[in-house]
């Protein structure tokens, strides 16, 4: 099925929005020459009106001049040696309906008006100064006018038709534009029938060779009116079809769109899965991950010990400081509630772990440079490198967000700890009943000495006093051994806990801080390519 072409508004609306996306990441120049090209056709669509701008542009000596006197059948434009020296061009306009705005626009203060009720109604004829004039300001009118006109009509002789200046000027940079062309061997009257096949002949293969072959070629002589007629029909043919302007804005915009997607190139896609693992791994790396684990199951031991353990012995393991205090990473339960609401604690300090992100910070350096590659490749340089500053866009924070990442993580030192209280309230029953046990020897001993008998306890023909202290001491021992079953259970369960949860954290880090710019990036220069592709 044939595509619908976009019409013309649509089109200049899509690449100015593709242009004032790719600016600043395309080469100046590129961006520079697609939005003179698309605020040009802007203007004229604005512009609008019934008028057709036919340029006639030629070399000295062409008979371009002679050839614009003929076409409007007036003596218009002075041939030759006696043309004037302004640097501006002569217009001619045909037809009632004014077309001073348009030739505001193009800058033509030399216009004639031409009469009305003729074919040629709605024609602006151009008579441009000659392109390889020696007058630099002749040659910048032509280059300006060239780039505004509907159509051209380049004027040559049989000498210079072959030039190399004008086909490698004009012609061949035009011939996107070939369908709005046509070039006009003048002064026939000089070659006979043979000759004339020959130039007509070579000058076919030259455009075809050129990429032209959609411009037509025609034959004539200013001076003894042979073919005038025809290019007048020609004219007016062009004028009545209306088709001249939005062909010409058309190909000027393909231009633009070729230039644009040079300098865009094809979707790009988003960052792959393996290089935002690897970016992760590097950063929990950074972040020194495995040694706070290690440090969550060393301080859960332990604590489990201090709360479970023998209290006569628990009491000298907080001699010992606790893992996580040493490295700041303890979340008291105010920042545990904090962290549960999801607001990040007021009272977050810096570990004591920052140092291993200057360590590691030649890897981090080497995955993201890593992950901006791997999702460049294929882009052109200039997006490539909007892609690299982007992943390097939060660069200079990224070690306080590791850092704040991992002190703001719940290790879940915490986690499972209920049953601690129970044992602690066991324990220190057993502690009371090994005191009361021997503060009743105690008292045994003074009544002994005092030399009153106080009748024996007994149980089992056991003292019960002795039964306490013993009983007390051998129970303590034996609930801190059964309980360090479950406080390493618990404390495999804190580490894995923790790791999960600082890989987490770490990888909200990889992707705040490089993915989704990078992917921002790449959703940015994709838009770029789907307007381009809607506006072909």
């Amino acid at each position: 099925m044939r595509r619908r072409r976009v019409d013309l508004s649509q089109r200049i609306d899509l690449l100015t929005e593709a242009v004032n996306l790719s600016e600043g990441i395309v080469p100046d120049d590129v961006a520079a020459r697609a939005r003179a090209v698309v605020t040009r056709a802007d203007q004229r669509c604005r512009i609008g009106g019934d008028h057709t701008v036919v340029a006639l542009a030629g070399a000295t000596g062409s008979g371009k001049s002679s050839t614009f006197n003929a076409l409007a059948g007036a003596q218009l434009a002075d041939p030759g040696v006696r043309r004037p020296t302004t640097s501006k061009a002569t217009a001619a306009v045909w037809g009632t309906q004014s077309a001073q705005t348009l030739l505001d626009w193009l800058d033509v203060p030399r216009r004639h008006h031409m009469g009305s009720e003729d074919p040629l109604d709605g024609l602006v004829l151009l008579d441009l100064p000659d392109h390889d004039s020696v007058r630099t300001e002749h040659r910048l009118e032509v280059d300006r006018l060239v780039e505004m006109v509907d159509m051209i009509v380049w004027v040559v002789d049989p000498q210079k038709y072959a030039d190399a200046a004008l086909h490698t000027r004009y012609l061949a940079p035009l011939a996107r534009h070939a369908e709005v062309m046509t070039v006009v061997l003048n002064q026939v009257d000089r070659l006979d029938e043979e000759q004339r096949k020959s130039c007509l002949r070579d000058l076919r293969r030259l455009l075809d060779s050129e990429g032209l072959d959609k411009a037509k070629i025609m034959a004539m002589s200013a001076r003894t009116g042979e073919g005038v007629e025809n290019m007048r029909a020609v004219l007016a043919h062009t004028v009545r079809a209306k088709k001249a302007q939005a062909a010409r804005l058309h190909a000027d915009l393909d231009d633009v769109l070729q230039y644009l997607s040079e300098a865009t190139g094809d979707v790009a896609g988003h960052v792959s899965h393996d290089c935002v693992d690897h970016l992760i791994e590097v950063l929990c790396l950074a972040g020194g991950v495995e040694p706070v684990v290690e440090a969550t199951r060393d301080a859960y031991r332990r604590r489990g010990h201090r709360a479970t353990g023998w209290p006569v012995t628990a009491w000298m393991s907080r001699l010992r400081p606790d893992p996580l205090h040493r490295l700041h990473l303890d979340v008291t339960s105010q920042r545990k509630k904090a962290l549960k609401s999801g607001i990040e604690p007021t009272d977050v300090q810096r570990s004591a772990l920052t140092a291993r992100v200057g360590v590691a910070e030649a890897k981090v350096d080497t995955a993201v440079r890593s992950l901006a590659l791997d999702a460049a490749e294929g882009l052109p340089r200039s997006w490539a490198d909007a892609v690299r500053a982007a992943s390097l866009s939060h660069r200079k924070d990224l070690p306080d967000d590791i850092d704040r990442a991992v002190v703001s993580t719940d290790l879940g030192v915490h986690r499972g700890t209920g049953w601690w209280k129970l044992v602690t309230v066991v324990q220190w029953v057993l502690v009371i009943v090994v005191v009361a046990g021997l503060a009743w020897l105690a008292a045994d001993a003074v009544s002994a000495y005092m030399q009153v008998r106080l009748p024996p306890v007994r149980w089992h023909h056991f003292p019960v006093p002795t039964l306490m202290v013993a009983g007390g001491i051998v129970a303590g021992i034996m609930v801190s051994m059964l309980c360090q079953v479950g406080v390493q259970v618990g404390a495999r369960a804190a580490a894995r806990y923790a790791r999960s949860e600082l890989r987490a954290n770490l990888a909200d880090v990889a992707w705040q801080s490089v993915v989704d710019p990078v992917n921002a990036e790449l959703d940015h220069h994709d838009e770029v390519v789907r307007l381009l592709a809607k506006a072909s």
